[in-house]
């Protein structure tokens, strides 16, 4: 049997937007209130169904996920807003968000197939 480990913190400092290569004081940080359980990755699934060519996508409820986990952030501000916390996130607007909320979705919802750290064989 093969276990798997991996530690997800509740402090996030994400790659986004270059943003690991400004000084630390200035750099965005993401504090979630918790750390969902990998069966919650379900609940903000979604797929949307194309009427024209009959396609069908999977999507997530990224500004639902952000809302629910995000307790505070650090160093963000969108125009004239200042992002303080998760719901303030999930109703901002900006092009490069979409990049932003994926790269929260795959910290607090890792894939499998990603898990390398803590591997052990029993």
């Amino acid at each position: 049997m093969k276990l798997r480990e991996i530690k997800i913190e509740k402090r996030f400092v994400p790659e986004w937007n270059k943003n690991r290569e400004l000084p630390v004081d200035e750099q965005i940080v993401i504090w979630f209130s918790r750390i969902p359980g990998s069966s919650e990755r379900e609940g903000y699934k979604g797929v949307s169904y194309g009427t024209a060519d009959h396609t069908i996508k999977l999507n997530f409820n990224d500004n639902m996920m952000c809302a629910t986990f995000i307790q505070k952030i650090e160093n963000l501000e969108i125009g004239d807003q200042k992002i303080k916390d998760g719901k303030d996130l999930a109703t901002a607007v900006h092009p490069k968000l979409p990049a932003l909320f994926t790269e929260i979705r795959d910290y607090l919802f890792p894939n499998d197939e990603e898990f390398s750290q803590g591997e052990s064989e029993a």
